[in-house]
């Protein structure tokens, strides 16, 4: 197993339950892709059954994945079935070109692709991808930062549809749920004939022994109109549906059902507020301090002295769930506040930060966001004026359900956040006060519950909570 080609061979046991769960839904084919096959244990086991389909083809990288799939295909060759195995670069295949199909009659692409992200090949210098493409369409510095990592099976999902629409496949992969939810809303936006589809749960933990929401997911394509809507079941073979996802303004919806008791907060607001990420800048055991009763210290056990100006108080996304009333122990060193701001002008204005940043330079410089590449000197991320208004809405970013807080000044000097944080910046404490309850009211909280996905690394999201109507709470 490699870990670059985020290679989980598909268990025998797990393989069975999948063909049994299309069964169950009906899907019928003559024809079967196994892209990215492995040892091809998914086309074994469609040659082993009754009625076998009539053509097969199976691509995959690895010589010795191929060899043993060309090995377990041959033990099952049935006299019925055209074997079609290929060692290729599945990205730089042509699904139109390169698969001359005999036969004809539904099409199913089913299978189980790799389990990695962009981001995580790049650390491991992987080059088991596709050629480098913005997958997410994102701009600016969106497309430089987390956001526009995706997930490999989410570029799979791409080509084959890009590629096989025209055959009006069903396509049945086992994913992560994240997967499904990216590659529904890539449906929606580019307008996908999604006839109907389906997502079964499966226990990754026990297959594959990974800690993640998981499931298969199933498409098929067509000609009737579009409907992009996921029945969700709670297991592969269940026949009562669990919950439905789906778009609504372009927007993946979690609980269809919930979501239409609380449609009408579902909008932008007129008033044009805008929720604010907490600061990002990857150098923690620098920048954040901790008061020690005496002097702000930080991570490394240093005392550290730099113009009062420049040190806020710190409210991290953990801090949100603790009572009201408890003042912030952690202080965040804020070396600009602007992110057009050079550093090089505050030697004058801030000798002791200055000295400090240029002490520990190394750390900032070993930060691997592509972010900080270009910029000057110990930037940060996610700051500007509204930074320091003084009243503000904060959430956690990290936490279903949300509690949201009203945040006040701390000494006068106003509350900064770490960037798993929201916040929305208020005019007065009345503003920040009444407008968290009523963000912790069922209505919106019945929103948010409808929009957000309990597994997800981050459930709430900026996106997200720019969507809840705040001048109808």
């Amino acid at each position: 197993m490699r870990r670059d080609l985020g290679d989980f061979q598909t268990p025998p046991p797990l393989v069975a339950e999948v063909l049994r769960t299309l069964d169950v839904l009906g899907i019928t084919y003559s024809r079967v892709l196994e892209p990215t096959c492995g040892e091809g244990r998914f086309l074994a086991a469609l040659l082993a059954r009754a009625e076998p389909p009539g053509e097969v083809w199976g691509i995959e990288t690895q010589a010795e994945h191929l060899t043993l799939a060309e090995s377990s295909m041959a033990s099952l060759a049935n006299g019925k079935t055209t074997i079609h195995l290929r060692q290729a670069d599945f990205f730089a295949s042509s699904l139109r070109n390169d698969l001359p199909w005999s036969a004809d009659g539904p099409l199913l692409v089913l299978g189980n692709p790799p389990w990695i992200t962009s981001a995580e090949l790049g650390k491991i210098g992987g080059d088991n991808g596709p050629v480098r493409f913005n997958v997410k369409g994102l701009k600016g510095l969106e497309a430089r930062t987390g956001s526009a990592n995706f997930d490999l099976s989410e570029a799979v999902w791409i080509k084959l549809v890009r590629e096989l629409a025209h055959e009006s496949p069903t396509i049945a992969l086992l994913c992560k749920a994240s997967v499904a939810r990216n590659v529904l809303a890539f449906a929606g936006r580019d307008a996908w004939p999604v006839v109907s589809a389906s997502f079964h749960r499966i226990d990754s933990r026990k297959w594959f022994g990974a800690s993640v929401d998981a499931g298969l997911f199933r498409v098929t394509l067509g000609n009737a109109p579009p409907r992009y809507e996921v029945d969700v079941y709670p297991s592969l073979g269940a026949s009562e549906v669990e919950t439905r996802l789906g778009l609504v303004d372009g927007v993946v919806v979690a609980d269809l059902d919930r979501f239409e008791g609380v449609s009408a907060l579902f909008r932008r607001s007129k008033l044009g507020r805008q929720w604010r990420q907490g600061i990002k800048h990857d150098a923690a055991t620098v920048l954040e301090l901790i008061d020690d009763g005496h002097a702000w210290r930080n991570s490394l056990g240093e005392r550290v002295e730099v113009e009062p100006d420049r040190i806020y108080p710190l409210v991290k996304a953990a801090d949100l769930a603790r009572a009201d009333g408890d003042a912030p122990r952690r202080g965040l060193i804020v070396p600009q506040v602007r992110l057009s701001e050079d550093l090089a002008g505050r030697k004058d204005r801030s000798p002791k930060l200055m000295a400090y940043l240029e002490k520990h330079a190394d750390r900032f410089a070993k930060r691997k966001s592509s972010i900080y590449r270009g910029r000057p000197p110990f930037s940060i991320f996610g700051v500007g004026p509204y930074s320091f208004e003084p009243e503000k809405v904060a959430v956690s970013g990290m936490r279903l359900p949300p509690r949201f807080r009203a945040v006040e000044p701390v000494d006068g000097r106003p509350v900064v956040f770490d960037d798993t944080t929201y916040f929305l910046p208020c005019e007065t404490s009345e503003d920040s006060a009444k407008l968290a309850e009523s963000l912790n009211g069922p209505g919106a909280q019945d929103l948010i519950r409808a929009l957000s996905f309990p597994g997800s690394k981050r459930p709430i999201t900026k996106a997200l909570l720019q969507r809840i109507n705040l001048d109808g709470l």
